[in-house]
């Protein structure tokens, strides 16, 4: 691949943003003087801008949400604030508290696993 081609693929993937105005200065002028001189870039340019403006018009027509996903998104997120505060709840456990409930609930544990077990004889 030439360097020239290499340079206008760049400039190719830049032409979306360039639709929606979101490119810096410098990379706007180069876009600018690539389509003042290269007809084909144009063309492509035009494409982007046109799959733009359905895809604006495609959600524009789409309309709102019915109420009962509306209702379903607000149930979901107080849901999830119902269990961020339950875990903020138990972190704010005090250490000391953490430290003796630990060893106290691993002494049965400890105390099953140091049983003999039975064994059959056959």
């Amino acid at each position: 691949m030439t360097k020239r081609r290499a340079e206008r693929q760049e400039l190719e993937k830049l032409l979306p943003w360039h639709a929606t105005r979101t490119l810096s200065r410098r990379e706007a002028d180069l876009v600018e003087r690539a389509l003042a001189v290269d007809a084909e870039f144009a063309r492509c340019y035009d494409l982007v801008r046109q799959e733009l403006a359905d895809t604006i018009h495609l959600n524009e027509t789409l309309g709102a949400p019915s109420a009962h996903a509306m209702e379903k998104l607000f149930a979901a997120i107080e849901a999830e604030e119902v269990r961020a505060q339950s875990r903020r709840r138990i972190n704010r456990t005090p250490a000391r508290l953490r430290s003796r409930a630990t060893p106290a609930l691993s002494r049965p544990v400890a105390r099953a696993a140091s049983r003999p077990t039975a064994t059959r004889a056959d």
